[in-house]
C-alpha cells in the first residue's frame, strides 16, 4: 500500500523551529530529499557534503519551495580524516539537537586510507563514529539525538579479525555492509549505557539513487527500470530516516520499512543478527580506531 506523505507527514512528525539538524551527505539521493522535510518542519539544517555544488543546488531547489528555510552548507570529505576533526571541532560549541549520519558510498574503485583502512569502511564508518564522539558533548547539552543510516546489507558480513575492513573479500557489497556493521553495532555499544543522548539506528530499504546505479550499462537500465517499479521511491525511503528523529528506537533493535526490510511504513524491529561478543568486539575495535585517529590528528 502507497505511503500518503503528507498525512504520514501530519501523523509522525513535529515542528523543529529552533531545533539544529546536522546532515552528512546532504546533496545525495536520500539526503537531499530528508532535507526537505527538515526544511518543511522549519528545522536549521546544516549540510554537510563533499560536493558543494551539489549542496548549493539542492539548497536552492528547497528554498525555492520553502522560501523560509534556514540552511546551511559546510563542506565535508569523510576521506579526509582531518577534516572530519576540524569540523567536529568547529560545530563543537554550537547547538546541535540532532546528528544524522547518512552519507554513504559503495561503488567506487577502492583506496587505502592513512589508517590502512579501504575508503568505504573509512566513509561509512570511521569518519562517521569518529564525528559522532567528538560531538557527543555538544549534543549532551541539548539531550540530542544520532540518527544513525544502517542498510539491509549488514547482513551480508560478520566480524572478520583478519580482515577488519573486508578489503581481502574483495565483493563490494559486502565491503560496504560490512562498514555499516560496524557503524550500527559500534554506536549500539557506545550508546549503551548512555541517557543523556540517545540513538537510532535506522535503514531506508531498497530505493533508486546514484548509490544503486552502478551496474554494467547492458543492464543498467533494466535494473533501474525494476528498481523504480517495485521499490519505493527516495521521497518514500528517506521518511525511515526521519522517523528517527521521532521514534525510540532500542539498543537491540533498528527502525526501517516494516514488510521484508523494503516496503511499508518506518516500523521498529528487533536486530537479531549479531552476538554480544560481536558486538563487543566491533566495539572495542571502534575505540582503538578512534585513538590511534587522535594520536594521528595530535602528531599533526
Amino acid at each position: 500500500m502507497a505511503i500518503d506523505i503528507k498525512l504520514w507527514l501530519k501523523n509522525n512528525t513535529a515542528d523543529l523551529a529552533g531545533r539544529t539538524v546536522v546532515v552528512t551527505g546532504a546533496a545525495g539521493g536520500l539526503g537531499s530529499k530528508l532535507c526537505r522535510y527538515l526544511a518543511e518542519l522549519h528545522a536549521h539544517v546544516i549540510m554537510l557534503d563533499c560536493d558543494l555544488d551539489k549542496a548549493n543546488t539542492v539548497k536552492d531547489a528547497i528554498m525555492q519551495e520553502f522560501p523560509a528555510s534556514d540552511l546551511e552548507i559546510i563542506k565535508l570529505d569523510l576521506n579526509d580524516l582531518q577534516a572530519v576533526h576540524d569540523i567536529a571541532t568547529a560545530l563543537g560549541p554550537r547547538r546541535i539537537d540532532f546528528l544524522i549520519l547518512n552519507a554513504g558510498v559503495y561503488n567506487v574503485p577502492l583506496t587505502q586510507s592513512s589508517l590502512g583502512y579501504n575508503n568505504v569502511f573509512q566513509v561509512n564508518f570511521i569518519s562517521h563514529y569518529y564525528l559522532t564522539k567528538a560531538l557527543l558533548p555538544t549534543l549532551a547539552r541539548t539531550n540530542g539525538k544520532v540518527v544513525a543510516v544502517s542498510s539491509i546489507a549488514h547482513n551480508y558480513a560478520k566480524l572478520d579479525n583478519a580482515d577488519i575492513d573486508y578489503t581481502k573479500v574483495g565483493k563490494k557489497t559486502k565491503i560496504y555492509g560490512n562498514s555499516k556493521r560496524f557503524l550500527m553495532y559500534a554506536l549500539a555499544e557506545l550508546f549503551k549505557e548512555r541517557t543523556d543522548v540517545r540513538l537510532a539506528v535506522v535503514h531506508p530499504g531498497v530505493t533508486l539513487t546514484p548509490m544503486t546505479n552502478h551496474y554494467h550499462p547492458a543492464i543498467n537500465w533494466l535494473v533501474t527500470l525494476l528498481l523504480g517499479l517495485i521499490c519505493p521511491k527516495p521521497e518514500v525511503a528517506a521518511l525511515n530516516i526521519l522517523a528517527g528523529l521521532f521514534r525510540d528506537v532500542g539498543n537491540d533493535e533498528w527502525l526501517g520499512p516494516k514488510t521484508k526490510g523494503i516496503w511499508g511504513e518506518p516500523t521498529v524491529t528487533k536486530l537479531t543478527d549479531a552476538t554480544d561478543e560481536e558486538r563487543a568486539e566491533i566495539f572495542k575495535i571502534a575505540e582503538s580506531i578512534c585513538q590511534v585517529l587522535d594520536n594521528v590528528i595530535l602528531a599533526h
